[in-house]
């Protein structure tokens, strides 16, 4: 079997779509398969590249001519998120590979979505599966196309570690919001709230990963950068990136987690991959009430759930949890970051296990 994955990047970022497909190509590289991966961002490791991806590259009437020459020599085109980056060069390959007459299969995989209608629109006219990796996406997508086929698969991520330090001096508490750095992930309100408790007098040191962007400017205001930089200059506030390798380190190294994404809707939360690292690793978490968020931290003794967006119970919340003694996890805890660490190790498998079942005609 050979399968190609598709997506507009997979340089390994804090999180996301990129840390999955290079963790899930891995995995299934050593299964019985052949297995690629093409992605529109120069450099990206273990990925070829593609123009027809590149988001920076206005797209052309044949400018999928090269991609659908890798395509087909695929059974299994995997392709990650395409209602969000150039949905029309997905329009136009399909168009192409039908008139190829290509044998072979699509899925299409749903690692976020949104409320706009012509996205909803677009997936539903798409040739193919349509691939989930949490029950709050695929009660979302079921919900808005009842006709279409939803397979939930979990999600992949790398095991091995690598050491990293966090910045930030002895004692005191650790709170790191290990998401990018973006408004939409509420990279404003943590700041904000860590802010307040400082200026209160608490002790602590307030950590943001997921500071190298790809694209998107992060959207923090430029007043509580600013206030936020005389609290770095205390050697308080501290802005890093780290490896996805480097990840664990960084979660055990502290002792609050914090996720307040803002979005209550169908672009909430779509799992969180932090969040589940930091159940595996037994830290505390505070986390707002978006999407999946709620479903992952159901059973789990050591989290806070705040209103999406609410800067207030945000606040309350982590002012609450400082004063708190390190997690002792509960039997329930353990067997949830059991759960969650060999979905991780074995979603290679349950992939091929999927893709093996549209070896029949399409």
């Amino acid at each position: 079997m050979r399968i190609l994955h598709v997506h507009w990047t997979g340089s390994p970022v804090t999180g996301g779509v990129e840390t999955h497909l290079r963790a899930v190509v891995g995995q299934l590289g050593a299964l019985p398969c052949e297995v690629r991966a093409v992605v529109g961002t120069p450099r990206s490791p273990d990925c070829d590249y593609d123009a027809a991806l590149d988001i920076e590259v206005p797209f052309a009437p044949d400018g999928a001519a090269a991609l659908t020459e890798r395509c087909l020599s695929a059974d299994v085109v995997h392709w990650h998120n395409p209602q969000w980056h150039k949905p029309e060069v997905v329009t136009a390959l399909v168009a192409r590979l039908r008139d190829r007459r290509w044998p072979g299969r699509f899925v299409f995989d749903l690692h976020n979505i949104d409320e706009r209608p012509e996205r909803w629109e677009f997936l539903a006219a798409l040739p193919g599966p349509l691939v989930v990796h949490s029950d709050f996406v695929a009660g979302e997508v079921r919900r808005r196309l009842p006709a279409a086929e939803v397979i939930d698969l979990p999600l992949a991520l790398p095991l091995c570690e690598t050491p990293f330090r966090l910045p930030g001096g002895a004692g005191g508490t650790t709170v790191l919001q290990p998401s990018r750095m973006t408004r939409w992930k509420g990279s404003h309100l943590s700041l904000e709230a860590s802010l307040t408790l400082l200026d209160e007098g608490a002790d602590l040191h307030f950590v943001h990963a997921g500071t190298q962007h790809l694209i998107w400017p992060p959207g923090i205001p430029d007043t509580l950068l600013e206030r936020a930089g005389v609290w770095q200059e205390k050697g308080r506030v501290h802005f890093t990136h780290y490896r996805p390798e480097q990840s664990w380190a960084a979660i055990r190294a502290s002792d609050i987690v914090i996720h307040p994404t803002i979005d209550r809707g169908a672009h909430g939360e779509p799992f969180s991959l932090s969040v589940a690292q930091a159940v595996i690793c037994g830290r505390r978490v505070i986390a707002s009430d978006s999407g999946n968020l709620p479903l992952l931290l159901a059973d789990y003794s050591a989290a806070t759930l705040v209103p999406a967006g609410d800067l207030q119970a945000l606040t309350e919340a982590l002012r609450e949890a400082v004063d708190r003694p390190a997690v002792a996890p509960t039997t329930a805890d353990r067997a949830l970051a059991q759960h969650l660490r060999d979905g991780f190790a074995t979603a290679g498998r349950h992939h091929l296990a999927f893709y093996r079942t549209l070896a029949g005609p399409t």
